[in-house]
């Protein structure tokens, strides 16, 4: 039977596992008679070999940037290993890693650019003379502003061309968050009135570091 895979350290004897995943979230990860690990600020390469039902490994690798290197062994059971891992001239402790394929050790990048839209003095003027409308700061108004995931672009052209696209909906979106009656809107929504009412603030670098699927909810 393979054990190849990702492991999550879900319990070690010394540390909780707040200090396991100090740096990253600790883990195992074996392919073949190779593999690595991490925990806290070590991180090792591993040598594994099988005697029977148990697996011994050797590890070199570096604790806190220092050279660190150390053995261990491990026995698996329904995708958990159960050992102990030891550091030469340092500590050893008992360990608990739990198969976790979907464990990622580094984000993942979107195919997306990111646009936040904050509003600006008109926005604000436009939304006190609403009938019964409460004072409201901008910082109000601009406090968790949404974030919209638009298509990635290679320059100012592009990005302009996907802006004059995209505002009427993201207008009407900012208009309707703050009053559902069409009717109260500015009827010519230009693009020159978008930039005038909101500060633009673009990313192009999305990265997802989330373990589960995306999900999409459409209105």
């Amino acid at each position: 039977m393979s054990i190849d895979g990702i492991y999550e350290i879900v319990e070690m004897g010394l540390w909780d596992k707040d200090s396991i995943d100090m740096v990253e979230t600790g883990h195992i990860e074996i392919q073949g008679k190779r593999g690595n690990l991490h925990f806290i600020c070590v991180d090792g390469d591993m040598v594994i070999k099988k005697v029977k039902d148990k697996y011994y490994f050797s590890w070199e690798g570096n604790d806190e940037c220092d050279p660190a290197s150390g053995h261990g062994e491990f026995i698996c059971s329904d995708d958990t290993l159960t050992g102990r891992i030891y550091m030469h001239d340092s500590d050893d402790s008992s360990f608990v890693a739990v198969k976790a394929p979907q464990l990622n050790r580094l984000p993942n990048m979107v195919n997306r650019a990111v646009l936040i839209v904050r509003a600006k003095e008109p926005f604000r003027a436009w939304l006190s003379n609403l009938p019964d409308s409460e004072e409201t700061t901008i910082k109000d108004i601009n406090d968790d502003s949404t974030a919209y995931l638009i298509p990635e672009y290679d320059d100012d052209r592009q990005r302009d061309r996907i802006v004059k696209k995209l505002y009427p909906i993201i207008f009407e979106e900012q208009l309707n968050d703050w009053c559902t009656d069409e009717d109260m809107w500015p009827q010519k929504r230009t693009l020159a009135m978008f930039k005038k009412w909101f500060e633009q603030d673009f990313h192009t670098v999305v990265d997802d570091l989330g373990n589960n699927e995306l999900d999409v909810v459409e209105y």
